[in-house]
């Protein structure tokens, strides 16, 4: 498996989702992004997983009995933008700038989602699990470090709307080749080396989830964001789309309608709308 054969998200990649950090650090410890996630919430959370990873990498605990994340919430409440976000603070901390030949302290994540693992053919689904791990640690056909002393890439594995790969044994739809597929997951999380890889598993459906799966990780809830963040949202996406705050006001009229908002993912919509109504009232 080769890097263009997975989702794969660089420091370059991170840094045009999120923006340059800005010199220093934040009283929390923390890089501030350009574009950073919004909300005292989602930065405690960034603060906390961020100490994590960070201890166990620099330590080398190998074996830790902390193999990674679940997070689970509603649709387009910032899940996977966390995953993300932690990946570029993970590149500020360990030293990954972007530099040419700098693989020796890069970090990378895997975005994974069950398009990306899924095959027709019983047994292929659980081979590319276990590729996606062994490149996980090994980089690309093993390509990263030549000589045994080299250190290896860091990465984060994350695992996308996890409920359609690994479905709890109890549904109704549960079928023998989930069970197999959970096996092969259960395997590979039980034998990850923790000072290189840190695990994030993201749903909608915690419901669904296999219960073996939810045990294994440290869970956090994403709750639909207070009106302040949803507000701070829209403003922030309107000025990169250079919208006044008259035009954001029908938008913000409605995040202040209780109930009427519940996810990030509907504010950037809402701006994306305002945006295409005022270049078509443009003269």
């Amino acid at each position: 498996m080769r890097d263009s054969d997975v989702d794969l998200y660089t420091f370059e990649r991170l840094r045009d989702e999120f923006g340059p950090f800005t010199p220093g650090e934040s009283p929390d410890g923390l890089g501030h992004a350009e574009r950073d996630l919004i909300g005292s919430r989602y930065r405690e959370i960034l603060r906390e997983i961020t100490a994590i990873v960070s201890y166990q990498w620099r330590e080398h605990m190998e074996r830790s009995a902390l193999k990674g994340f679940l997070f689970h919430g509603g649709v387009g409440v910032g899940k996977t933008a966390m995953g993300k976000r932690l990946t570029y603070e993970l590149c500020r901390r360990f030293g990954d700038n972007g530099m040419a030949g700098r693989n020796s302290d890069e970090v990378v994540m895997v975005l994974v989602d069950g398009a990306d693992v899924a095959r027709g053919r019983y047994g292929d689904t659980e081979e590319q699990i276990r590729e996606i791990f062994k490149y996980a640690r090994d980089g690309q056909s093993g390509g990263h470090h030549r000589h045994d002393n080299d250190p290896k890439r860091r990465t984060i594995i994350l695992f996308d709307d996890v409920e359609s790969l690994f479905l709890t044994r109890h549904s109704v739809g549960a079928k023998e080749w989930h069970f197999s597929q959970n096996s092969i997951f259960f395997h590979s999380i039980d034998d990850l080396d923790t000072a290189h890889t840190a695990v994030i598993l993201t749903t909608n459906r915690i419901d669904l989830v296999d219960e073996a799966i939810v045990d294994r990780f440290l869970s956090y809830e994403f709750s639909a964001p207070p009106v302040s963040v949803l507000e701070e949202v829209a403003r922030d996406k309107g000025k990169l789309q250079r919208l006044q705050e008259s035009d954001l006001q029908p938008i913000l009229n409605v995040i202040r309608t209780p109930g009427a908002v519940k996810s990030i993912r509907e504010i950037e919509r809402m701006v994306m709308r305002a945006y295409v109504e005022k270049l078509l009232n443009v003269p």
